[in-house]
């Protein structure tokens, strides 16, 4: 698999972590899906412990989800047995479990934990698999300004690296950091509709540090039916 296999030991030893879907990806659906959301087929890129699938619920689309955790996958089926059959454990980087056209691509911090070509090769796949006009929200996608963007060892690529020594990204594998030409060129098949470069600094406590990540919204070109 080319994702990082290290979330599945990371998972097992400090369990899902957040089950409250991200506030990034509440207002970003809002703002973008317009009309009646009832029936709107959605696939969501590393769903983890399924924090957000309660909002899909209450918007009352057609949920479905590639996760490469066993574990994840198996403790998200136990709090939502009607989803058997639409979440599935994969590497979405090779192959999307599910047929299309979906209506909209969602993923919060999945994608962005893989090299280049990965993540290009997942973009064609999910490409293919979106209906004209249909949406692909990212969301805390790692920036080049984040502080741990020096850290740890250069990867397969110039914009990822791995074996983190310390800090956000101790033991997760592959982590890609982008620069906004790099995500223009990731996305050239694309439209751009929304970028937002998040900045945050901690001053305590120290040593200081700068969160930086990627929000972004980009379409399939062509008219919605």
């Amino acid at each position: 698999m080319s994702f990082s296999a290290e979330w599945e030991s990371r998972y097992l030893k400090i369990g899902g972590m957040s089950q409250w879907p991200w506030s990034d990806l509440v207002s970003l659906c809002k703002r973008h899906i317009r009309g009646e959301t009832a029936g709107l087929k959605v696939l969501e890129l590393g769903c983890a412990a399924g924090a957000n699938v309660p909002l899909f619920l209450s918007l009352g689309v057609d949920y479905h989800a590639m996760e490469g955790s066993p574990s994840m996958v198996a403790d998200l089926l136990a709090r939502f047995p009607a989803l058997r059959g639409k979440v599935t454990t994969g590497d979405f980087t090779r192959e999307i479990a599910f047929p299309g056209p979906f209506d909209m691509i969602v993923d919060r911090s999945s994608l962005t934990h893989n090299g280049a070509s990965a993540i290009a090769d997942c973009l064609r796949l999910v490409r293919a698999k979106m209906k004209p006009g249909a949406k692909y929200i990212g969301i805390d996608w790692f920036s080049l300004a984040h502080s741990d963007a020096a850290l740890g060892k250069s990867a397969e690529d110039a914009f990822t690296r791995t074996s983190f020594p310390s800090g956000l990204f101790h033991d997760v594998g592959r982590v890609h950091f982008s620069d906004r030409a790099h995500l223009t060129e990731l996305f050239r098949d694309f439209t751009m509709e929304s970028l937002e470069h998040k900045v945050s600094e901690r001053l305590l406590p120290g040593p200081g540090s700068v969160h930086a990540t990627w929000n972004l919204v980009a379409s399939k070109p062509g008219d919605a039916p």
